[in-house]
């Protein structure tokens, strides 16, 4: 599946930063440029055509609506308008905005975002489109409370009514049963691969027959059980 090119342009720093990490963990997103002054990233259009950009509609010397109306229109990107305000939206779709970010944007809302500008170029993608946890709070089994980030879990591993939580840092175990997790895990990058593990499938190398190779853990290669081996198909890092 190809990957696709985005072009972030924002005058806050903060805000376009968090955007470029919040695309960086779409799969289906390849090079992303991001520019903090509207005319140098005009500049840049008016050379290259990206397939998505993301633009703030206030900034100095020339407004996101002014910017994108520069663009000859056969050479426009799809159009996602970046803004704290709402009054603009308006604005936005006489443009042909696709969609209309308000800040601070989210994971889920950029996602939404960029599967709405695909869906306009006529591509279909296998992205979750529903909203995701990035981080739960467990209970411990000693006791106490710890929020786990999901991004940080290489996999999940069930005790009984208990499981392993294995981390980069650490492992924690929980008192929770592996069903519960498998309902509130990220499914855009989670995986149930066996009754006993769910995987983060951003460290899955490769498969072997019936045993999936990853890339840092304690356990490195972990059973795929039969009737679990169509989760894993059209998974691309897999060979």
């Amino acid at each position: 599946m190809p990957k696709y090119t985005i072009v972030v342009i924002d005058d806050n720093k903060a805000d376009a930063d968090s955007l470029v990490q919040h695309l960086k963990e779409i799969d289906d997103v390849g090079h992303i440029e991001v520019f903090y002054d509207g005319v140098q990233g005009a500049k840049y259009l008016l050379k290259n055509k990206p397939d998505v950009l993301f633009l703030d509609i206030e900034m100095p010397n020339i407004s996101g609506l002014e910017l994108y109306t520069l663009l000859p229109e056969k050479e426009r990107p799809a159009l996602v308008l970046v803004s704290v305000h709402t009054e603009f939206a308006l604005d936005g779709f006489k443009l042909a905005a696709v969609d209309y970010l308000l800040k601070p944007a989210k994971y889920a809302d950029v996602t939404n975002s960029f599967l709405r500008c695909l869906k306009v170029m006529n591509v279909s993608v296998n992205i979750y489109t529903q909203y995701e946890l990035e981080y739960y709070l467990f209970e411990v089994k000693n006791g106490y409370s710890k929020i786990v980030h999901f991004k940080n879990i290489i996999y999940i591993t069930s005790a009984d009514n208990y499981v392993d939580i294995v981390t980069r840092d650490e492992t924690i175990t929980a008192r929770i049963t592996i069903g519960r997790i498998e309902k509130i895990m990220p499914k855009s990058y989670f995986v149930r691969i066996h009754r006993g593990f769910i995987v983060n499938f951003r460290f899955a190398v490769k498969v072997k027959k019936s045993t999936l190779i990853l890339s840092e853990g304690p356990e490195t290669e972990l059973p795929i059980s039969k009737s679990r081996k169509i989760n894993i198909s059209g998974y691309d890092k897999l060979e």
